[in-house]
């Protein structure tokens, strides 16, 4: 087995657990290859869909299709969105906007996590400096008291033998 094929079946792995520890709130629609190089990822938080006049409509449903390509892990993934999304980080034909710094190190599931974030418009992902959507831009700069629009953390189940416990015999 290759280095890339072990990346992706590594990556597989550890999305499937996301997905499954996620409450419902991430889904694997489709995948392709063996082992799979692109998937359709199905996010179900608060995303901004478009705009009415200055208001948002709001969307709790955004499908994201990922495409590991044959340099990846070395090469940055491309991602779009199949479903409308109004967001200055990703482009008018859905294109989403990673950046353009990719590193080895950043695994799938963080990226699947990445565009989580994106939907949600969380401060520390979303980037004004370098827009894909400058009209998306020039609305979240004015609105920036609106975001995060969700906090969804993909994350919902807890497994409590994982959870560090600091209690003393004092706490009670």
């Amino acid at each position: 087995m290759s280095v890339r094929e072990k990346r992706l079946q590594n990556d597989f792995q550890a999305l499937s657990k996301m997905v499954s520890d996620s409450g419902s709130t991430l889904a694997i629609i489709s995948k392709s290859g063996n082992p799979p190089y692109q998937y359709v990822i199905e996010y179900r938080c608060r995303g901004i869909e478009r705009l009415q006049g200055n208001e948002p409509v709001f969307r709790d449903n955004h499908r994201v299709e990922i495409t590991l390509g044959s340099n990846y892990p070395k090469g940055k993934p491309d991602a779009k969105f199949l479903t409308p999304i109004f967001h200055p980080n990703v482009y008018q034909n859905l294109n989403i906007c990673l950046g353009s710094e990719w590193t080895m190190a950043e695994t799938l599931t963080e990226l699947v996590l990445r565009i989580g974030k994106i939907i949600q418009y969380a401060s520390d992902i979303t980037n004004l400096n370098s827009p894909a959507n400058s009209t998306a831009k020039t609305w979240a700069s004015n609105n920036m008291r609106r975001f995060p629009i969700d906090t969804q953390t993909f994350k919902s189940r807890i497994v409590w033998e994982e959870l560090p416990v600091n209690i003393s015999f004092q706490d009670f």
